[in-house]
């Protein structure tokens, strides 16, 4: 969710304009036309929020096979990026209760932070001349001022949605532009790791991180198909891993774990 629909044009048409042999970063302070999973909408006001785009091409020593393989999973290593900046900015923070901030991920693309929703990713890969997908495209928002009131008041909102000054008490607002410059430098750090070893080098990571790891979960695999089982993380890969009540684990390589209050 959270990628700007603007923002995103622009990325797109200026695309050959970029050194993309370097990472390319547009963000925006504010969002009025912000899509998301199963294009669900999403706003956000002046200043409130991270709101950054990346762009850049995989090298071209990454062989076609690799590329294709790892492109779609490179919004889990910007999640990972994500959780490290964010637990910088709430160094020594705690919530109303007295107790530490617990940043993690949801498969596939959610930021979470104490069970409720802070942020999310989506990608899109365009295609060199070929079959090769090797140019990212990553949109990015995290809501890091936003009064809880107006998240509460979000429409189609299926994860309960908070943001960094809601679940710290709403104490004092959190520096936005420093959070997106620190975000902006991590993820910068992590693509060299990811394009000499793919996923599966960032693999232990996420699986550490996800919070409903060992966890029962409802899956949609889509519209006609919904299965329980025990979230087990994910695999090299970055399929989602589900067992079975038979014990039997299987991996699924897209689709939404969906909370037991949605109905079917």
């Amino acid at each position: 969710m959270f990628l700007s629909l603007l923002v995103l044009l622009y990325v797109e048409r200026e695309v050959g304009s970029f050194d993309l042999e370097k990472l390319t970063v547009v963000s925006t302070d504010f969002q009025t036309a912000g899509r998301g999973t199963r294009d669900r909408s999403w706003q956000a006001m002046r200043g409130k929020s991270v709101l950054i785009n990346f762009c850049f091409r995989f090298p071209e020593d990454c062989p076609t096979s690799f590329v294709n393989q790892n492109v779609p999973n490179v919004t889990k290593v910007a999640a990972c990026a994500a959780v490290d900046c964010l637990r910088e900015a709430a160094a020594g923070v705690r919530d109303p209760e007295g107790e530490e901030l617990r940043f993690g991920v949801k498969w596939p693309n959610d930021i979470v932070v104490n069970g409720r929703k802070i942020g999310g990713i989506l990608a899109r890969a365009i295609p060199s001349p070929g079959a090769r997908l090797d140019v990212a495209i990553i949109g990015v928002g995290i809501n890091v001022n936003t009064p809880q009131e107006e998240l509460d008041a979000l429409e189609r909102a299926v994860w309960p949605a908070t943001s960094l000054k809601a679940v710290a008490g709403g104490v004092a607002d959190f520096d936005v532009a420093a959070l997106r410059q620190r975000f902006a430098r991590n993820f910068a750090t992590e693509l060299p790791a990811f394009f000499r070893g793919g996923f599966a080098a960032f693999r232990e990571r996420v699986n550490s991180l996800e919070a409903l790891m060992g966890t029962s979960v409802r899956f949609r695999v889509h519209e006609t198909n919904v299965v329980d089982g025990t979230f087990e993380g994910v695999d090299d890969t970055g399929c989602i891993l589900i067992r079975d009540s038979s014990g039997t684990t299987n991996s699924y390589p897209s689709g939404e774990i969906i909370p037991p209050s949605v109905d079917e």
